[in-house]
C-alpha cells in the first residue's frame, strides 16, 4: 500500500512512484484496448527488434568428420562455441529455451538435440554457451552422400547447426515470448591424408541468421 507523507518540502515519497507506475501501466491499457493487437506487436518489433539477437560461432574444433562407404553412415565428432549478445542498452533478456541441431546435406546428425543452458542477459552484454554433437548418424542419403564425395573432393565441408532459441525482454507491462531459428554454417577442411580431418579450430566470427518461427 502506498502512503502520503507531507513535510515543509517537497520530498519524493513511495506513493509518488506508485501513482506514476498506476498511470503508465493505464496509459499503457489504452493503447493495448484501442490499438489492434497486431499494431501494438509490431510496435513493440521495432523498438525491441528481437531479430538482432542472433549467436555468433566464436570458435568451433572437428575432431572427426567420415563416411563409410559401406553404410553410408557419418561418423562426426563437433564442438563450438556460440556467443550471444544483447545490443539493447536498457533491457534483459531472458532466454527460455536453447536449443542446437546439427546436419548435413539435410541428414540430422544424431537422434537427440544438444539442450544448451539458459540464461538473463544483461543489456550490451555478451553469454557464450558450448554445443557438441557426436556419435553416428543414420545412413545418409543419396544426395549427401554425393555431396559428401564431392565436398571431400573439392577439400572442404560444410555443416549446418541450427539454433532454436525462445527468449522474452523484461519489459514494463507486456511480457511479449519470440521463437526464432538460427541457422549457423561451419566449415572446415579435410586432412591431406584422408577424409577425416585432425581438430580443427575454426575463424570465429560467423554471423548466425535469425528466422521467426
Amino acid at each position: 500500500m502506498c502512503c502520503f507523507s507531507y513535510d515543509s518540502e517537497y520530498i519524493e515519497n513511495p506513493e509518488q512512484k506508485c501513482g506514476f507506475c498506476e498511470f503508465l501501466t493505464f496509459v499503457y491499457a489504452l493503447i493495448e484496448y484501442f490499438i489492434p493487437i497486431s499494431l501494438v506487436s509490431v510496435l513493440l518489433w521495432v523498438l525491441l527488434r528481437p531479430d538482432n539477437l542472433r549467436p555468433r560461432v566464436d570458435a568451433a574444433v572437428v575432431v572427426s568428420f567420415s563416411l563409410d562407404n559401406a553404410t553410408s553412415s557419418l561418423d562426426y565428432d563437433i564442438a563450438m562455441d556460440l556467443s550471444f549478445h544483447n545490443q539493447h542498452r536498457y533491457l534483459d533478456v531472458r532466454y527460455l529455451d536453447l536449443i542446437a541441431v546439427a546436419s548435413y546435406g539435410g541428414t540430422r546428425l544424431g537422434p537427440s538435440v544438444d539442450v544448451l543452458p539458459i540464461f538473463v542477459q544483461r543489456p550490451m552484454a555478451s553469454n557464450v554457451v558450448h554445443a557438441t554433437f557426436q556419435g553416428s548418424a543414420t545412413p545418409l542419403a543419396p544426395a549427401a552422400a554425393e555431396l559428401f564425395n564431392r565436398e571431400s573432393t573439392n577439400g572442404s565441408f560444410n555443416v549446418l547447426v541450427t539454433v532454436a532459441s525462445t527468449f522474452m525482454y523484461k519489459f514494463p507491462f507486456k511480457k511479449t515470448v519470440y521463437y526464432f531459428d538460427h541457422e549457423c554454417y561451419i566449415r572446415f577442411p579435410k586432412s591431406n591424408s584422408g577424409v577425416t580431418p585432425p581438430a580443427t579450430v575454426l575463424t570465429p566470427g560467423t554471423l548466425c541468421s535469425a528466422t521467426a518461427r
